[in-house]
């Protein structure tokens, strides 16, 4: 390796950096959603919009992993394994259609995302396009999101059972699964990088492809706040008259 590459430490650091700044659970969207102020309907199109990019990301890695080296190969099948279950009714998208149940949604609203955003799928597609399209360094690298991700999905776990209690507890189990299972995968995806990194613009491009996952993740939701009313149309709560009157 040569003597201008950053440490391992040090590429975490600015990944860490990144996402700090960059993952969607800042988004104005996730916030709302994390305080309990969604209402059931906003939720719901939440659930059905994540569940369209749930339902590529078996196929995003199924795209991947025909072009990972052999021993990655077989590392990588366990990610399509863990999304599309060993059989039917297991694995996690099946935990995200009991999501749509709990907050209910059923299976036929959710497969012919009759309330899937424009927007979200776009952004869905982009990411689908850039595995595909890109070399499998890029694609690996796009998913060290995950980084991050184990960190939310207690606290987003926490915002449900608090402030929405109508959604049924068997719901959340993806929120659970996750919490230790993303945690796992980005630290194989970076050992993976870090075995088949040879320059610093190697580790150039672990970056910008995470900020290119960034934008996705952040234009999904995106397109959710956009499909919020307006202001004026929005019953206030008390909390939200006295930020209007400046109280």
């Amino acid at each position: 390796m040569t003597a201008d590459l950053w440490t391992d430490a040090e590429l975490e650091r600015r990944l860490e950096a990144l996402l700090a700044r960059r993952y969607h659970h800042l988004h104005p969207f996730n916030a709302r959603m994390h305080a309990g102020q969604l209402s059931p309907d906003e939720l719901r199109e939440w659930v059905a919009s994540r569940y369209y990019y749930q339902q590529c990301i078996p196929v995003k890695d199924s795209l991947l992993m025909a072009k990972l080296p052999e021993d990655a190969r077989r590392e990588w099948l366990t990610r399509v394994q863990y999304h599309d279950g060993p059989a039917p009714g297991q694995g996690g998208l099946e935990a995200w259609r009991a999501l749509g149940r709990a907050v209910g949604l059923g299976r036929d609203t959710l497969d012919t995302h009759a309330l899937l955003r424009p927007g979200a799928r776009f952004a869905t597609d982009a990411y689908v396009n850039f595995v595909r399209d890109r070399p499998w360094f890029d694609g690996v690298a796009s998913s060290l999101t995950e980084l991050y991700a184990h960190r939310i999905m207690p606290v987003r776990t926490v915002a449900f059972e608090t402030h929405y209690p109508w959604v049924e507890p068997a719901g959340l189990a993806y929120f659970r699964s996750r919490a230790t299972q993303a945690g796992v995968e980005a630290s194989g995806a970076l050992a993976l990088l870090r075995a088949h990194t040879r320059t610093h613009e190697d580790q150039r491009r672990i970056v910008r492809a995470v900020q290119f996952k960034c934008e996705v993740l952040w234009s999904l939701l995106d397109s959710l706040d956009a499909a919020r009313p307006p202001a004026a149309a929005r019953p206030l709560t008390g909390q939200h008259l006295a930020a209007e009157v400046g109280a």
